[in-house]
């Protein structure tokens, strides 16, 4: 079979990209979710069990069952190799490997321009307010059950992130990029599903996390690969949760006639969701070749076998 250069984009062209793999593909994630849900049904009782689960938890539990990391891999793995018919690694990069070592630059590079985004925020607030600001209460120290329970996110949030920039960032990112050509509609249609899949957020937050998806998608695409989305999203996670826990302690006090407009809701989404993840791209883009995997400095697409049908 003639061998074919495919971008990440279109890497679901190595496989099936009938509607009908894309059902079977979620038929497969929701059947996992369910057994994963009734093996819980057998150790709590099923009285306890159907007495604090309803229908729409059953709905939320599934959708969110692609995100869970052994749901995720275990079930796009399944569904690449009985379903797909090409290799899981096709979700992850164009050159269909893994690479740790970008997770971890991207990891690195989300650090300081976050920072930079946290002191924006404030000169942004400060302004529009007319006294300095600093968006966050005062440090507040942990300790016992929160220790434990921050080791226990630090370890996850990798495997979370992971689950979620392959299935956002790559399945649903490859699979709708198959029915609509141009590839900023398919990142803004996968940042609407991303801010509707945090159903734990007010619409303001919810709003960051599409800013956010926009950042991760711009990243993966001119990378052709997930992991430096992968590392950021995975530092977005762990800064997000230290500020909950460490910078807890009331806001100082301030009189102000200003009030919080749409206006401003919107403008500080932008500068937490977007801006770092600009100005990381615009890095990557600056330093060019020095911060490109060794099999992408000079083509974005590499030569693949296909696997047969």
């Amino acid at each position: 079979m003639k061998i074919k250069s495919y971008s990440f984009i279109d890497l679901a062209k190595l496989g099936r990209t009938d509607w009908r793999a894309a059902v079977l593909t979620v038929f497969i994630i929701a059947l996992l979710s369910i057994i994963c849900n009734w093996s819980v049904l057998l150790l709590t009782g099923g009285s306890l069990y159907f007495r604090n689960y309803h229908i729409a938890d059953v709905v939320k539990t599934i959708v969110h069952a692609a995100t869970d990391p052994v749901i995720s891999v275990f079930g796009f793995w399944i569904a690449c190799r009985k379903v797909l018919r090409r290799r899981f690694r096709s979700l992850i990069s164009a050159d269909l490997t893994f690479r740790f070592r970008r997770c971890l630059l991207g990891a690195a590079l989300y650090l300081p321009v976050n920072v930079i985004g946290y002191l924006t925020m404030a000169l942004y607030s400060s302004a529009r307010y007319g006294a300095w600001m600093f968006p966050f209460g005062h440090f507040e120290g942990i300790h016992g059950e929160q220790i434990v329970k921050l080791i226990g996110a630090l370890i996850s949030f990798p495997f979370l992130a992971f689950a979620e920039e392959v299935y956002f960032r790559g399945w649903l990112t490859q699979t709708i990029g198959q029915y609509i050509r141009m590839p900023f509609v398919v990142v803004a249609v996968v940042a609407v599903a991303f801010a509707a899949y945090h159903t734990q957020y007010n619409l303001q937050l919810k709003m960051v996390m599409l800013f956010s998806s926009l950042g991760f998608s711009a990243l993966s695409l001119r990378d052709q690969r997930l992991e430096l989305a992968v590392g950021a999203h995975t530092m977005m996670n762990i800064c997000a949760a230290l500020q909950i826990l460490f910078l807890t302690g009331p806001l100082s006090h301030m009189q102000t006639s200003a009030t919080v407009t749409t206006f401003d809701w919107f403008a500080l989404a932008v500068i937490k969701g977007a801006l770092p993840l600009a100005l990381m791209y615009w890095f990557l883009q600056k330093t060019g070749g020095w911060f490109a995997p060794t099999d992408t400095r000079t083509a974005s697409t590499i030569a693949v076998q296909p696997e047969r049908l």
